[in-house]
């Protein structure tokens, strides 16, 4: 989601020492997140429905400017590490997320069918951010309606198996199918010899 602000918790061991990392008491972090997971959730919902920053654009600019006002006062909360002030802004924003979608509905702008999502991967490891839409199959691809590209069901399982033939997440998830895929780091292979 691109309003997500990226966080950095004790959980994050690459990122101990370097600029980014918050190191939090167990109790703030879980506090947070918790604040943060039914935000999180409206607006992935939301996103998914209507594209990235979509119902941003379709707000006026008084209604966008609240959100964005709202959303940099999340930040300035998290950055803090002021749980109580993180929950009251997490409900703000969440509020915020329903108005923007309220306000683009009643404008006449219409949701996705779920037959169609919309997807968004962050910039991460000098790779560039993307979007793109996945349709269930090429009869639903045209309910799309936009100009990102359009990856079926069958056409993402392709290239998962192409995917999973060069690398060891396949292995992975047949051991834990909960496991989530959060970052791919390049693409090599490694044969080391075990020093032991």
């Amino acid at each position: 989601m691109a309003n997500t602000t990226k966080r950095k918790s004790r959980y994050d061991a690459d990122a101990i020492g370097k600029d980014d990392y918050v190191p939090r008491l167990k109790f703030e972090h879980d506090a947070i997140n918790g604040a943060l997971m039914p935000l999180d959730a409206t607006a992935r919902r939301i996103e998914q429905s209507f594209g990235v920053g979509r119902v941003q654009e379709l707000a006026g600019p008084d209604m966008a400017a609240k959100f964005q006002a709202a959303k940099a006062k999340l930040d300035v909360a998290l950055e803090d590490n002021n749980v109580e002030l993180v929950i009251r802004r997490a409900k703000v924003l969440n509020a915020g997320w329903l108005a923007l979608e309220k306000a683009a509905i009643e404008a006449g702008h219409q949701p996705a069918p779920p037959e169609i999502w919309h997807a968004h991967a962050p910039a991460e490891d000098g790779k560039p951010e993307i979007e793109f839409v996945i349709a269930r199959d090429n009869s639903d691809a045209t309910l799309a309606q936009t100009t990102k590209p359009v990856y079926t069901v069958e056409e993402i399982a392709r290239i998962v198996r192409a995917w999973r033939s060069a690398f060891d997440a396949h292995a992975v998830k047949q051991h834990w199918p909960q496991a989530e895929v959060i970052r791919v780091d390049g693409d090599e292979v490694f044969d080391d010899e075990i020093p032991f």
